[in-house]
């Protein structure tokens, strides 16, 4: 386990590449990773001149030759050395003192993140987030863009800010997605409070809320345990089929081509999908629709073709 105080040489190793992949894995999860990184790559950028000491000591010798009427000693100018050391301490204070976290996750990938009450809380594909730690015992609040499951410990409200809207709970497990147009609250275990731009609303356990811009705001109740994504499938429940091919995009790094306009992107979808195996994925949303398509050579375009 990763503990910077108690293994010394852990960081060293780090910065050699000598970390174990489990190693590396459980340092990554952690809340100071990104902080190390940020420093790691502000101390790559300095321009660190190497000090040629023999032509130095020729110089001094040669001037002393030329001016030996003169009782003044050499004198070796210090301050590019202390602008650097100065660079550094700067480099170090801008991280040390920056107090936001932020995560975000790459297409297909999956983030756990432990916040500092001991919460929980992992990230979808292409999701990011971001809180004020040293303000978080007064403020447990995040703002994510995306998707994410929490498992929250119970103390002062806890808040998820969204540009479609908030949900706030005291000890629960929840699951939010907020993008563009589309916003989705569905609660598994306590009580939580959703506000949107639409409406107001309390979910207790196996309730959940959507609203997408122009649409009804909708209710539903469940029965699952947790987001069938955190098991690597994507599931959907009436939702337009653009949001669908979006999350297939965002798991497998696609682009999805629609060449025929008259293909509804609009069309209401209820199914799921594997975020582990393209080529599966792929065929089980266009067999559903009844519709033709083609993965490129380049492994990255998807062409629907009727």
């Amino acid at each position: 386990m990763f503990d910077d105080k108690k293994d010394d040489i852990f960081l060293s190793r780090w910065v050699n590449g000598d970390l174990s992949p489990e190693e590396l894995n459980e340092f990554q999860s952690h809340p100071e990773y990104e902080y190390y990184m940020k420093i790691l790559a502000g101390a790559d950028t300095l321009d660190l001149t190497e000090y040629d000491v023999d032509t130095a000591l020729r110089n001094i010798k040669s001037n002393k030759q030329t001016s030996s009427n003169k009782t003044s000693k050499p004198v070796i100018k210090l301050w590019p050395y202390l602008a650097v050391a100065a660079s550094i301490v700067i480099i170090l204070g801008l991280f040390l003192f920056n107090t936001n976290d932020s995560f975000a996750t790459s297409y297909g990938e999956q983030l756990t993140v432990i916040l500092p009450d001991g919460s929980e809380m992992i990230l979808n594909a292409k999701s990011e987030a971001s809180f004020d730690k040293n303000n978080w015992d007064a403020n447990r609040n995040i703002s994510l863009e995306g998707e994410a499951y929490f498992k929250v410990k119970k103390g002062s409200k806890f808040t998820v800010t969204t540009k479609n809207g908030d949900v706030s709970v005291l000890g629960t497990q929840f699951n939010v997605q907020s993008q563009a147009s589309f916003f989705e609250a569905v609660c598994y275990e306590g009580k939580v409070s959703v506000t949107s731009k639409q409406e107001n609303t309390i979910l207790t356990a196996g309730k959940a809320y959507r609203n997408i811009t122009n649409t009804p705001p909708e209710h539903w109740t469940f029965v699952a345990q947790e987001p069938s994504w955190i098991t690597n499938t994507s599931s959907f429940r009436s939702v337009p089929l653009h949001y669908v091919f979006k999350e297939l995009e965002d798991q497998y790094n696609i682009s999805i081509n629609i060449k025929n306009p008259d293909i509804n992107i609009n069309t209401i979808y209820t199914g799921t999908f594997p975020n582990n195996d393209m080529n599966i994925a792929l065929k089980t949303v266009f067999s559903t629709l009844g519709l033709q398509y083609q993965l490129l050579q380049n492994g990255k375009t998807v062409v629907v073709e009727n």
